[in-house]
């Protein structure tokens, strides 16, 4: 008896061909540790030669240009990278890649193949985002654990979550939720409705439980696509804030600002720390997540009114909103890495 395909054998058939496994190498110096180094290696003593290697890393990605060879992949996938090249499932030979460019603030990166005479190539077509539902099929394809070719199936979980529960004020960007499966070489891959259309990107699992994947809305992607296929960095406004939702002496709702970032236009207005933020804009704040959704939403070098409690008082400040670009280029100190209750995985 001849079992019938289902909607899942369609879409894998139709769209497992634009599937790639992303392959990276970077080299990296290490000590060079001879017999008579070792000594000094042991007591602090740094080795003055190194020695070069290479470190290789593996994600997925997908085509959704097979004429122009675009290939999207996670940012964190190719990080640091000096070589990329992708396989395409039923093509023995790699196809070495050019990085056009990346936007890391949504982990997304632009891939495209260098060999033009390898075009075209399968694709698969992008759907949208603000149409899915809670409930809706969701099926994964990518190269989990090295394991090419890949397919699990699941449903979107839900469309509440976002990067932003650190509170800092450029981390509210929205998550899909999936049950599917997800594991370590997922990254980058697609998330797809039943008709094979791309809803989402893999780009993170949840450390600690099972069957809590997340994806990068289709509908962010589509936004940042103009930009990285140019080859130019997506404009993401910051203000410079880390903000909590409560003070210990004071456990209401609010926007209290727990951090203000040295040199931002948080510090050059004269924001300080537990600092209560009323209002932006004219509108009420109730929780951080109204501040990071209101600087999301305004264009680098806006204007934002804000409505600050401080003590007794209450005070009026204009800010307005930098580029996140300058942020990263301040360095480490002045851009703390956020702690998520997930982990990226590559």
């Amino acid at each position: 008896m001849n079992v019938k395909d289902n909607f899942v054998n369609s879409v894998v058939q139709k769209c497992g061909p634009a599937v790639v496994r992303v392959q990276t190498e970077q080299k990296v110096e290490i000590p060079a540790l001879g017999n008579a180094e070792i000594f000094s290696f042991f007591f602090g003593v740094r080795p003055e030669r190194t020695q070069e290697r290479t470190r290789k890393g593996q994600g997925s990605g997908f085509c959704v240009d097979g004429k122009a060879g675009f290939i999207l992949t996670n940012a964190h996938v190719v990080q640091g990278a000096d070589r990329i090249s992708v396989n395409f499932a039923g093509r023995h030979a790699s196809l070495e890649c050019d990085l056009l460019e990346t936007d890391e603030v949504i982990d997304l990166a632009v891939l495209q193949v260098k060999d033009r005479s390898k075009l075209p190539l399968p694709s698969m077509a992008m759907g949208h985002s603000e149409s899915v539902k809670t409930g809706d099929w969701a099926i994964v394809l990518g190269n989990p654990l090295g394991l090419q070719n890949t397919c699990t199936l699941g449903i979107v979980s839900s469309l509440e979550r976002s990067t932003g529960e650190t509170g800092f004020d450029w981390m509210r960007h929205p998550l899909l939720q999936t049950d599917a499966a997800v594991n370590q070489g997922n990254s980058g891959g697609p998330m797809l409705n039943e008709i094979g259309e791309v809803i989402g990107m893999i780009s993170m699992r949840a450390l600690f439980g099972e069957g809590i994947g997340f994806a990068v809305p289709v509908d962010s992607i589509r936004s940042a696509l103009p930009s990285l296929l140019s080859g130019k960095k997506v404009p993401r406004s910051y203000i410079g804030l880390k903000m909590k939702s409560s003070l210990e002496e004071q456990p209401h709702e609010g926007a209290f600002i727990d951090v203000v970032l040295n040199g931002s236009p948080a510090a050059e207005a004269g924001l300080k720390e537990d600092d209560q933020i009323a209002e932006v804009n004219g509108h009420k704040v109730r929780h951080f997540d109204e501040v990071q959704m209101a600087v999301r939403s305004a264009s680098v070098g806006s204007r934002l009114k804000l409505k600050v409690r401080r003590g007794k008082e209450s005070l009026s400040k204009t800010l307005t909103t930098a580029d996140i670009r300058k942020l990263r280029e301040a360095g480490p100190q002045a851009s703390p890495k956020p702690q998520h209750r997930v982990v990226i995985i590559p």
